[in-house]
């Protein structure tokens, strides 16, 4: 199982609720990461293999003893977050697979 290394970074840096940024803060600090062409190639790689990966728990990796994100409902709920929140703002043209 991949671990998802740069998606953690974010969800621990930026989206945890540790760090209690704004959703606006959430999306200019989001949008500096991806303004790094080696963090984004590294971000979309992993969001892609995420979205493939079938032996994910979205729920922990939005909720774990590391971090909290998120604390969903249930599996659908967490995929939802990571769609709206991350694949939606990394891939805005892109439908998720």
């Amino acid at each position: 199982m991949n671990d998802y290394p740069s998606l953690r970074n974010l969800l621990i840096s930026i989206f945890s609720v540790d760090v209690g940024l704004e959703e606006s803060d959430e999306i200019a600090a989001l949008e500096r990461v991806l303004s790094d062409p080696i963090q984004k190639a590294e971000i979309e790689s992993e969001l892609k293999q995420l979205f493939k990966d079938k032996s994910i728990c979205w729920s922990e990796l939005l909720e774990n003893e590391e971090y909290v994100v998120y604390p969903a409902d249930d599996e659908e709920d967490a995929k939802e977050y990571v769609i709206e929140n991350l694949w939606s703002r990394v891939f805005p043209n892109e439908t998720t697979p």
